[in-house]
């Protein structure tokens, strides 16, 4: 029996909490955000927290050999891909 697909959607919080490890992740691109449950209204400290999480999750993971392809939805959701090497 063949091991599940590892997910490509990662949750900043998970990241930055070390809940989530990608080192030696097997696929090259993946993408972080909010919590998908979570509504936010544009603007407001709730808003540029959680902004702030997916930016602080994305700089961290390119410490780790990852690169931003795009950011969406106003920076609650980046994509990313591991850089060769």
């Amino acid at each position: 029996m063949t091991a599940p697909r590892p997910p490509r959607w990662f949750v900043a919080d998970d990241i930055l909490s070390g809940r989530v490890n990608l080192d030696g992740y097997p696929f090259r691109y993946i993408y972080v955000s909010v919590p998908p449950s979570i509504t936010i209204p544009f603007g407001g400290s709730d808003y540029a927290a959680r902004v702030d999480a997916v930016f602080t999750a994305v700089e961290w993971l390119e410490s780790r050999g990852w690169e931003v392809v795009n950011f969406e939805s106003s920076g609650k959701v980046a994509y990313l891909r591991r850089r060769p090497g």
